[in-house]
């Protein structure tokens, strides 16, 4: 038994060492910068447990048809598959969409905006940058300063723009107006309207 506690002492020391240095804890509780929403609509301050700080999250609630607002700083992560969401960006805030079958309607001007799977749908006004990846996605966007596209058969519309990098195969991006800085690997059509 001695020697026993003498190994088991010094392991559960190096065991806990390592959870403290790799970030682990033992409290699954969410902290008020990562928070998961209930499932009434509104803001995400209203629908989660704790409002998120100024580099807060939310997660998209488990119904559709959910209305949500954010702010600069503010990321709002949607993981649920066939989902709609309506987003008020409010000077700003990123939409993460990591999922299926997912369509996002904003307003006003949002920082940026990734779709992350397959038949995603985004529709609205303004965001600093799109980030799509996957294949069936779509995007009708208004002034959309970069658009970063990856995968197959995604489809990108914007009235202006100023970068658009598209790799993969059967993408299609149109644009506008602006004279952007065309990059494009692969089978993919870029055009100006």
């Amino acid at each position: 038994m001695f020697r026993t506690s003498r190994v088991t002492a010094p392991l559960l020391t190096a065991v806990a060492g390592l959870a403290l240095i790799t970030g682990c804890t033992a409290d699954p509780a969410p902290s008020p910068e990562e928070t998961s929403s209930s499932s009434s609509a509104g803001t995400p301050e209203s629908t989660a447990a704790a409002s998120p700080t100024a580099s807060g999250t939310s997660a998209a609630p488990s119904t559709s048809g959910t209305a949500i607002t954010l702010s600069r700083d503010q990321e709002h992560r949607i993981t649920e598959a066939n989902t709609s969401v309506s987003i008020t960006c409010s000077g700003g805030g990123d939409i993460d969409v990591e999922t299926n079958g997912v369509s996002v309607r904003t307003t006003g001007e949002c920082e940026d905006i990734d779709l992350h799977g397959d038949d995603n749908t985004a529709s609205g006004e303004d965001a600093e940058s799109l980030d799509v990846e996957g294949s069936n996605n779509s995007a009708n966007l208004k002034n959309v300063p970069e658009i970063d596209v990856d995968g197959t058969a995604n489809s990108v519309s914007v009235e202006q723009t100023g970068d658009i990098d598209v790799e993969g195969e059967n993408n299609s991006v149109s644009y506008t107006s602006g004279d952007p800085v065309i990059e494009t690997e692969g089978t993919n059509s870029v055009t100006a309207r």
